[in-house]
């Protein structure tokens, strides 16, 4: 009878799933505000490492154009608006330490308070993976399913990166990221959410214009150099640890500008905790905690012996409910 009983909440925790679709494994809460606190941020570009170029970069940039190097102060991104004010659409937290910078660049924001907080965003060396696909065990609650993430630089320096998630045999998670691979590592233009093929919601990464845009809320946040969205950090974090692993020993931090789909960007600070054992592998965990209601809890392990890539990630509601997990299986290339 027990078994029965269990076998029917499952099912209905599916039914319900089936219903809700995509906002399922989106545990980041109601879309950001239509005029968020402001503050200001520095894009920093930190010193030269010595260490060999990506063999994915190099084969993925033809010549004639930028490379996406492992150096990211050979080639400095270029700041967009820094001489007029930016509104940076982000609740304030303390100031985030950086590491030695080369040089400095700053968005300034406009002031919403007298003292206006100041969060440095580092502009990264980074190492990117080759092409692959990893497959990961998916569980949300008492609910498990799978899930695949495809990674596919181009020869031109642009790349695909996919997350797909399934339940039961069901589609119930579609992300795609699209955009450019450059001298800061993954460059999103377009992330889309999916459903049944088709974008439900979207935020475009415009670079000309130096803006992210959203195909719902009207409000825009600047795009700032390494600027990830919500699936592209996955790739850009590894890369960042890969290039220089001598740095992200415990209590370092690794800073990025993370935008969603539904209007939100936020500073995503990673702090290193240190290695641990997670099955067979010993993997570099990293923790971002949440900064305001409605945020999530963000927890990865790094793989050193792949190319630092995610082995788990756990993504925690602060507003409460489960938390969303992926583990990845083995031999999943």
């Amino acid at each position: 009878m027990l078994s029965a009983l269990g076998v029917a909440v499952v099912g209905l925790h599916v039914a319900t799933l089936l219903a809700l679709g995509p906002a399922w494994l989106d545990p980041q809460g109601p879309p950001a505000p239509a005029a968020p606190p402001r503050i200001e941020v520095r894009s920093v570009v930190l010193p030269a490492q010595a260490s060999p170029p990506s063999p994915t970069a190099e084969a993925a940039a033809p010549a004639g154009r930028a490379r996406a190097q492992p150096t990211a102060a050979a080639a400095a991104p270029r700041v967009r608006g820094a001489s007029s004010p930016t509104a940076v659409a982000v609740d304030p937290e303390p100031r985030a330490a950086a590491p030695a910078r080369a040089s400095t660049r700053t968005v300034k924001a406009e002031a919403a308070q007298p003292a206006t907080t100041v969060v440095d965003i580092p502009v990264y060396a980074s190492r990117l993976p080759p092409a692959g696909r990893w497959r990961y065990r998916l569980q949300r609650g008492l609910v498990v399913g799978e899930a695949e993430l495809n990674w596919a630089p181009q020869a031109d320096a642009r790349y695909e990166l996919h997350l797909q998630g399934r339940v039961a045999g069901v589609n119930l998670l579609e992300w795609a990221s699209q955009g450019q691979l450059d001298a800061a590592g993954v460059a999103p233009e377009r992330f889309a959410v999916r459903r049944r093929g088709r974008d439900r919601q979207a935020a475009n990464f415009q670079r000309e214009a130096g803006k992210i845009t959203f195909s719902g809320p009207t409000h825009e946040q600047p795009l700032l150099p390494g600027a990830q969205d919500r699936l592209s950090w996955m790739l850009q974090l590894p890369a960042i640890v890969a290039a220089a692993p001598e740095r992200f020993a415990a209590g370092a931090t690794v800073v990025l500008f993370v935008a969603g789909a539904r209007g939100d960007a936020d500073v995503w600070t990673f702090v290193v905790q240190g290695v641990e054992a997670l099955g067979d592998r010993a993997a570099l965990k990293l923790v971002r905690e949440p900064r305001r209601p409605y945020d999530t809890r963000v927890e990865v392990w790094l793989d050193p012996a792949e190319h630092h890539l995610p082995l788990r990630v756990v993504q925690t509601p602060s507003a409460g409910g489960p938390a969303l997990e992926l583990q990845r299986e083995p031999e999943s290339r």
